[in-house]
């Protein structure tokens, strides 16, 4: 039986037929079909508010977890900036104002030897001015006396006496202006002494008074971010962000001299492995090179660990400086041992490539192919320059651990406020796919009302009647 075409003769009829059954199912399951719909609707968008919350949620806990990370490594960095103040303050301290006792006692036996010389430089009076009248009288009384040979006698004894006694005295005057020249000549020394003296001191106390007003600096960030300000936290997010930035442009640096190390020394890895063996896609002589490059890293990581340049390892800050010291002197031996292969083997690799060149000619010309005389200066300086290169990278790639450091707490933070926004992204998400859900319902509801719109109509006829019928009826009942 065909249920399709209910009357085979007339189709239309079937169809009409068909279409009237259907719409009365669609009509009398209209109610349950509402209510499924809309609890279903009700239920997805709750869920999705639900998960939107929680999010939300999260999203708090995230910041708030972030902020607290900012703040810490914040304090870190400031805590270790003032641990290098103190140090240094401490070293002003016991180096340049530790020998203040004797700087001072310097001081007061230069200010004592400078207060003898001083009064030993004291100026002699001059003569007496009555020494000049006195020789002026005796001029006018000879010249009076003319006439009487004995008191001119006596006044030229007299005047020649005076004459001698003012020669003597001012010769004597000249000798003691001549010694205090000397004595004042002679404190120059003492005085510059005494000046370096304080010159000194002075230095001392300028650099003393900068790494304070240093210290204060950073006594007053440290305030802020312990205190959980906004501004100390603006400030450290903007320090992140720049440190991020330099750590990934030294970052790039160091893996632009590992990717060169790495291909300075592979293909002289080839005649120590083999050139045959291959560990998937790679040779062994690659993946080796690779290994090599990697521990020169990893040692240098460890290295700066030791020297309390760096922080990633805490264990390496717990230890003594005997056992610091061990661990120091055995990496810088790791370390030239492997720049001294890698300069061997920088070596080897312009002869094996000079091997190869030769071996392609003799495969391709029926004999061997001598590209560059050997020992000539065309050979001579490559040859140095990667031997160089191959002894110097090792060296250079020790300090990658100090970009790495600065690369992994920044990105920390940055990373974190990536994560929160894309969370944000989806929180909106969440909520426009629930309101969106909500409104589809209520069009998919509209629809199904259209669709049995006649059956509807005639429903609210017949109520319609019903009610106009039912009137009279509710007025005569209070009779």
């Amino acid at each position: 039986m065909n249920w399709t075409i209910i009357f085979p003769d007339q189709p239309l009829l079937s169809g009409f037929v068909l279409l009237t059954l259907a719409i009365s199912l669609l009509y009398f399951a209209r109610t349950p079909v509402h209510r499924a719909l809309t609890r279903i609707s009700r239920l997805a968008a709750g869920l999705l508010r639900l998960q939107a919350k929680a999010v939300a949620r999260l999203i708090n806990l995230m910041q708030m977890r972030n902020r607290e990370v900012l703040l810490e490594m914040g304090k870190g960095q400031l805590e270790r900036k003032l641990n290098r103040d103190f140090h240094r303050v401490n070293e002003i301290v016991a180096n340049d104002l530790g020998q203040y006792p004797e700087l001072q006692k310097s001081m007061s036996g230069l200010v004592t030897r400078l207060e003898e010389d001083y009064h030993q430089s004291a100026e002699t009076a001059p003569p007496s001015p009555d020494w000049v009248e006195a020789i002026s009288a005796i001029v006018n009384l000879k010249e009076a006396q003319k006439g009487n040979q004995v008191i001119v006698k006596v006044l030229d004894d007299l005047y020649n006496s005076l004459a001698a006694q003012q020669k003597k005295t001012l010769t004597t005057y000249r000798g003691s202006v001549s010694a205090r020249h000397r004595l004042l000549h002679g404190m120059m020394p003492q005085w510059r002494r005494l000046n370096n003296v304080i010159e000194r001191v002075g230095g001392s106390m300028r650099n003393l008074i900068l790494q304070a007003e240093e210290i204060d600096k950073n006594m007053s960030q440290y305030r802020e971010i312990y205190a959980g300000s906004d501004k100390a936290e603006r400030m450290l997010r903007v320090s992140s962000l720049r440190e991020f930035a330099v750590a990934v442009f030294w970052m790039a640096i160091f893996v632009g001299g590992a990717f060169l190390n790495f291909h300075l020394i592979s293909l002289p890895m080839s005649e120590m492995v083999g050139a045959s063996a291959r560990i998937g896609t790679f040779t062994v002589a690659e993946v080796s090179a690779l290994m090599i490059v990697l521990i020169e890293v990893a040692i240098g990581m460890l290295l700066m660990e030791v020297l309390l340049i760096t922080r990633m390892f805490p264990a390496f800050g717990t230890l003594d400086e005997r056992k610091r010291r061990i661990l120091l002197w055995t990496f810088l031996g790791f370390i030239l041992v492997f720049a001294s292969i890698e300069s061997g083997l920088a070596f080897m690799r312009d002869q094996i490539a000079n091997d190869t060149a030769a071996l392609r000619g003799l495969l391709v010309g029926g004999e061997a192919v001598d590209l560059v005389a050997t020992g000539t200066i065309s050979t001579i300086i490559p040859q140095a320059a990667q031997m160089l290169l191959g002894f110097i990278l090792p060296w250079v790639l020790i300090f990658v651990a100090i970009p790495f450091e600065s690369f992994v707490e920044s990105g920390r933070i940055l990373l974190a406020n990536l994560v929160i926004q894309v969370l944000h992204l989806v929180i909106i998400l969440m909520r426009l796919t629930a309101t969106v859900i909500r409104y589809l319902c209520d069009i998919l509801l509209a629809l199904y009302d259209v669709v049995v719109s006649i059956p509807l109509w005639l429903e609210h006829q017949i109520n319609r009647r019903r009610a106009l019928l039912e009137k009279p009826v509710l007025a005569e009942e209070p009779l």
